[in-house]
């Protein structure tokens, strides 16, 4: 149990946001300082979005909120660490050296990755580092951890090895990293005395982090600790969903969801009843009914309007789903990156502008002669040209003509659009059939493309939810069943108006 505390539960569209945002402005109209109120949660993603939402309302600077953060960052700045102290690329190729296996830094146990890394995505001593640190964030043996996880393809020698490699180096050269922010904190940091302290989406936290918030909450009145445990999908990055459930006894459940239709919500009832640990909650759905749909492929859905985001349960599912739209003739995103280079893009659109005797305006001549190759036969500009455009009036327009006599413009005007921008004939074929679509290769795509993990928080008109599960989910699905049910909670209950919902094979399907 955490002292002075509330237990806030936001089933999804309900608003859990708007309602903390709300508890920041109660707060500061009767009168409390913006640096005695704390924010915290476990991602990057969560804190930003009520950073930009608290100083754009009440009109503050980031720096008048300093206690806003991720759990980690006010680790590291409650115990004084700087950019020196952190384990760098140069520290993880001693290791390498030490260790014969390579070392990115990164760990997919780290929760503000959003996502678990694909193997394909990790160096050879990634896998280790992140059974390590897992094992820190649940506060057990790792090699407790290594059986519990059957991390078969691990050596247990190795990982034995890199412990105390990574542990020597850390001590003898005062280096910390990721999870030392955390531990470190509980063991020397300070806290501060607040008159507020809200810890958002507590669901995700592992017992490493809640030890963390047990630290700090004693400093703090009130405590709210708000979060949804149908929501909980993190339990691969050591998450214990037992801490969220008991931290407190005074508990409140927002009752209203702002996104959800009706036929989706009860869609989600049907699934969300399956989680076998979990608290009750009723809340109503939004007045429109909705539309739910069902599918065999993509095929069957239309998306040549609207507002659309496709999810499937893994990267690689998302892939061969990016690269079936891409095929189709869609602009998409993935990650938040456009389905076409922008760079590559604007190029393509700046060339046929000053081709036809068109003034384009500083800005776009900048990017354009930033992006063209400089040298050798193709070259579109001579190098270090860029730098003659400082002479120039901001709001100046040029033209071919005077690019040529005046900025060094190598490239004729009977150049091809497309090796102009530096476009192969794979994009060529993808660009036209986006432009007999109609699509502006230089806008927001669209569609969007994700996995359930990424799109967590975020809501859109129209979503496409595939059905399929990789062998990974079937061998666990008879031990941890929840994390499956949690998961497709998390993609079906995105939806504001229609749901689309493919099937995937037979015994590699969840059923929906």
């Amino acid at each position: 149990m955490v002292p002075n505390s509330e237990l806030l539960f936001g089933p999804p569209g309900t608003g859990k946001t708007y309602t903390l945002i709300e508890e920041v402005q109660n707060a500061l109209q009767s009168g409390i300082a913006p640096d005695r109120i704390g924010y915290v949660s476990f991602t990057k993603k969560a804190i930003s979005e009520a950073l930009d939402r608290a100083c754009e309302q009440f009109n503050l600077d980031p720096k008048d909120l300093p206690w806003f953060r991720t759990l980690h960052s006010w680790g590291y700045h409650g115990i004084g660490a700087s950019t020196t102290d952190m384990m760098g690329a140069s520290d993880w190729a001693i290791m390498r050296d030490a260790c014969g296996m390579n070392f990115s830094g990164r760990s997919s146990a780290n929760p503000d990755e959003g996502i678990l890394l694909s193997s394909s995505a990790m160096a050879s001593g990634d896998k280790y580092i992140t059974l390590l640190d897992k094992a820190r964030y649940r506060m057990i043996p790792y090699i407790q951890e290594y059986n519990e996880s059957e991390a078969r393809e691990l050596s247990p020698g190795i990982l034995q090895r890199i412990d105390k490699e990574l542990s020597l180096y850390k001590a003898k050269n005062h280096k910390i990293d990721f999870v030392d922010q955390i531990e470190l904190y509980i063991q020397s940091g300070i806290p501060p005395h607040l008159d507020l302290l809200i810890i958002d989406e507590a669901q995700d936290l592992t017992p490493l982090q809640w030890e963390m918030v047990k630290k700090i909450a004693p400093y703090a009145e009130p405590v709210l600790i708000a979060g949804d445990d149908d929501q909980a999908i993190h339990r691969w990055a050591g998450v214990d969903l037992d801490h969220f459930l008991n931290a407190s006894s005074n508990i409140r459940v927002l009752g209203q969801s702002y996104r959800m239709p009706s036929s989706v919500h009860r869609l989600s009832q049907k699934i969300v009843r399956r989680i076998s640990k979990r608290q009750e909650k009723e809340f109503l759905p939004t007045s429109e009914e909705g539309r739910i749909s069902y599918h065999t492929s993509l095929d069957g859905i239309d998306f040549s309007q609207g507002s659309w985001t496709v999810m499937a349960r893994t990267n690689q599912m998302v892939q061969e789903f990016s690269t079936a739209l891409k095929e189709h003739g869609h602009l998409l995103s993935v990650r938040g990156k456009s389905s076409i280079d922008q760079e590559s893009a604007e190029a393509l659109k700046t060339w046929p502008r000053l081709c036809a005797g068109e003034g384009v305006e500083l800005g776009l001549v900048r990017k354009f002669y930033d992006h063209v190759r400089k040298q050798g036969d193709g070259a579109v500009v001579k190098r270090g040209s860029k730098s003659l455009l400082d002479s120039v009036s901001p709001d100046a327009y040029l033209t071919y003509e005077r690019l040529v006599a005046e900025f060094n413009m190598l490239a004729e005007k009977h150049w091809d659009p497309y090796e102009v921008a530096r476009f192969g004939d794979h994009d060529r074929r993808y660009i036209e059939s986006l432009e007999r679509r109609g699509e502006d290769i230089t806008s927001t795509p669209r569609i969007k493309v994700s996995t359930f993990h990424r799109m967590k928080g975020g809501e859109d008109d129209n979503c496409v939810v595939y059905t399929g599960q990789p062998q990974k989910a079937n061998e666990w699905k008879n031990k941890f069943p929840d994390d499956e049910h949690r998961a497709f909670y998390v993609g079906v209950t995105r939806t504001k108006k229609n749901l689309h919902i493919i099937q995937g094979r037979p015994g590699a399907s969840y059923d929906i």
